[in-house]
């Protein structure tokens, strides 16, 4: 993914001259943290994850199967990892040739499919989660508690 580009402020200002609901220090803000966002998934991601050959969307496959525990259809997956159907039938087929998942047919209706960890995926979480959480402690260490609690104030409340 490519890096965030944050304009310089003049720029900014030179298009908020012609279009008044353009505000340069709310967009800076924006890409100031979009910026930030990426930095520390590339962070957070480096050497652990990415030395095992997993890309961002597979590991969030995968924690998402790792947590819920249990089989979920493809276009369930898709939705709560927030990529197309298609994008999500690619990583599946790559994972399920690594052998980190399983598909099975459904109980209900043979022809719908559900996606399972196999054995190898769950036991590759278990042991990637923890050093994962720990680069993301590691990180966040970097403020204070109350910081923290601020930081997941503000950002909830631009989410909304």
């Amino acid at each position: 993914m490519a890096k965030v580009v944050i304009p310089p402020r003049a720029e900014l200002e030179k298009y908020a001259r012609d279009n008044p609901l353009i505000h340069p220090a709310e967009v800076l803000a924006m890409l100031q943290v979009m910026r930030a966002g990426q930095d520390i998934q590339d962070t957070v991601l480096d050497g652990i994850v990415r030395s095992r050959g997993i890309s961002s969307g597979k590991f969030g496959v995968l924690i998402i199967l790792y947590q819920k525990n249990t089989a979920l259809a493809p276009s369930e997956l898709a939705k709560i990892a927030g990529v197309t159907r298609a994008t999500i039938s690619m990583m599946l087929s790559r994972m399920k040739r690594d052998g980190l998942v399983t598909e099975s047919a459904a109980e209900a209706d043979g022809r719908q499919k559900r996606i399972r960890l196999t054995d190898a995926g769950r036991a590759l979480m278990a042991d990637l989660l923890p050093h994962h959480y720990q680069r993301v402690s590691q990180i966040m260490g970097r403020l204070t508690e109350a910081e923290q609690e601020e930081l997941i104030r503000l950002l909830e409340k631009l989410a909304d």
